[in-house]
């Protein structure tokens, strides 16, 4: 959600489904629109655009010939697809995703320069705290001022490298789960119970659940399918390990509200109150557009309060980092000068 994947990224993407809608729109079969693609659609997408061109060719669905690289599209993508394809509706289907992934590409760019001067401020402590390691060892003080034995420019190295480490894993980690999108389901399934960070990622997985229930709804696909599709689209492993206890539910007969709820998965009330209300009305799928627009706002909006938060911490931990060594350098030579006037 954060990183968007080096294999199919975010603007190359969201340039493909515009092409795709309007060469669908003007009456191109699917065919030869990916021939088209593969020759002058993004340049990240055109070897895999001219692959699904052959296999469609060959006469396989589309969404046989994208499954295979499931792994490489961000959440919703191939869910959806597959859902515009069974029931004819590629074009509004193209349409829904370029949305969504513009509105993810701008909350992308916002977290980004929310982020940008806390990270500043990180390498800068960083930066500052390695000379100072260093420069200490040139002059050969005997003063600590981590409390960690680092002294001269071994000490300074070995400081400098455990702070590359720590950003390293947090860089790999999301590297990991852009490219993966088994561990991003896990990873953003184990996030949910963080500050912050948690209702973020519970918005974006319910608005994902509402979008793709609006699309099967639209479809008028079985109800057992329809979670099934609707589950994987969340991308989130804390709503996809209820989705067997909730399609018991409905092959018994039972309201998707039930199944909702008999799965376990950490929907809001006010999601369950909107689908009871869509079910009885008969109208799911309006109720589900307007929700699934007010939870892009939701999401939007405590992505951005997740990236303050983040952005306060990282301020306070150099803050803190800078406080310590202060009371580390003064206490050393309130210490030494002590020293000295007892040995006058």
């Amino acid at each position: 959600m954060l990183i968007s994947s080096s294999k199919c990224p975010l603007p190359a993407l969201v340039m493909w489904c515009r092409a795709l809608r309007y060469s669908l729109s003007a009456g191109l079969d699917p065919v030869r629109i990916f021939k088209q693609q593969a020759k002058s659609g993004p340049r990240p997408l055109r070897w895999l655009a001219d692959e699904l061109a052959q296999k469609l060719a060959a006469g396989e669905s589309l969404e046989d010939a994208l499954e295979p690289h499931r792994n490489r599209f961000p959440p919703l993508f191939v869910e959806l697809v597959t859902v515009g394809e069974q029931t004819g509706r590629l074009e509004d289907t193209f349409q829904e995703l370029e949305q969504y992934y513009q509105t993810l590409l701008s909350m992308q760019r916002g977290f980004r320069s929310q982020m940008m001067y806390p990270t500043i401020q990180f390498v800068a402590a960083v930066f500052i705290i390695t000379v100072l390691i260093w420069v200490l060892g040139l002059l050969g003080s005997k003063m600590d001022p981590t409390g960690l034995g680092l002294s001269g420019e071994r000490g300074a190295l070995t400081f400098l490298g455990c702070a590359a480490a720590f950003v390293g894993a947090i860089v790999l980690v999301l590297k990991v789960s852009s490219e993966n999108i088994r561990f991003r389901a896990r990873m953003e399934g184990a996030l949910l119970w963080v500050p912050a960070w948690g209702p973020a990622f519970l918005a974006f997985a319910v608005m994902r659940f509402a979008v793709a229930l609006r699309m099967c709804a639209e479809a008028g696909l079985r109800a057992e399918l329809t979670l099934h599709y609707c589950f994987r689209a969340t991308a989130n492993a804390a709503f996809q390990v209820g989705e067997a206890r909730a399609v018991q539910v409905v092959k018994r007969g039972g309201e998707l509200h039930d199944a909702l709820e008999a799965s376990g998965a950490p929907f809001p009330p006010e999601f369950r109150d909107m689908l009871i209300m869509g079910e009885e009305t008969g109208n799911t799928s309006e109720v589900m557009e307007r929700l699934a627009e007010r939870l892009r706002e939701d999401a939007e909006r405590k992505l951005k309060m997740a990236a303050q938060m983040t952005g306060y911490a990282i301020q306070g931990m150099v803050a803190m980092m800078i406080i310590f060594f202060i009371f580390r350098i003064a206490s050393s030579y309130i210490g030494a000068l002590n020293d000295a006037a007892k040995g006058m």
